[in-house]
């Protein structure tokens, strides 16, 4: 039995599209709306847009403020955040303040020795005197050489020994020994 693509006569030739008539008549209608589209004769003076709808009125601000709700403290005003703010900044070129407490110097009792540090060799002791914090090394006001930092200790004191295994510094203060362990 032969089918109907054997038969030259029954053969239909297909349309440019590459498609049967059927689907030729398809494609067509589907690309009718776009040539619609593109032979309109609109311009944009003929566009219109409705008129925005009336603002309403503004609110009268009350003379009271909002009472918060029982058991909730209200959030500061912006106002009030920005005038708790201190204004300017710090000088970062005014002098350090100095941790000499007059010709004697501090008492050794302001001293708090707090650790100990052995580095590339050398010992180190870490101590706060009057506010300020730092490393001391053995030698006259504790300066540790190469570091580039002042001295933390006043005039006439010394660091005699740091002892890292113990635990001990041992400090001279105008000539008084005073033994600090930690």
């Amino acid at each position: 039995m032969a089918s109907s693509r054997d038969n030259p006569s029954d053969r239909r030739r297909p349309n440019a599209c590459g498609c049967g008539p059927r689907r030729g008549w398809l494609v067509a209608l589907a690309l009718l709306p776009a040539l619609g589209a593109c032979g309109s004769n609109s311009t944009p003076d003929s566009i219109s847009l409705p008129p925005p709808p009336p603002k309403p009125a503004a609110a009268t601000p009350t003379a009271a403020a909002p009472q918060p709700a029982a058991g909730f403290t209200p959030l500061p005003t912006p106002q009030q955040v920005v005038e708790a703010l201190p204004t300017g900044r710090v000088d970062p070129f005014a002098p350090l303040p100095q941790a000499n407490a007059g010709a004697g110097g501090a008492p050794a009792g302001d001293v708090l020795f707090t650790g100990v540090i052995r580095s590339a060799g050398q010992a180190q002791a870490l101590v706060q005197l009057g506010g300020q914090s730092g490393a001391v090394c053995v030698g006259r006001r504790g300066v540790c050489p190469g570091s580039g930092l002042p001295a933390l200790l006043p005039a006439d004191w010394s660091v005699t020994s740091i002892d890292v295994a113990s635990g001990r510094l041992v400090l001279n203060q105008a000539g008084q020994r005073r033994v600090l362990n930690l």
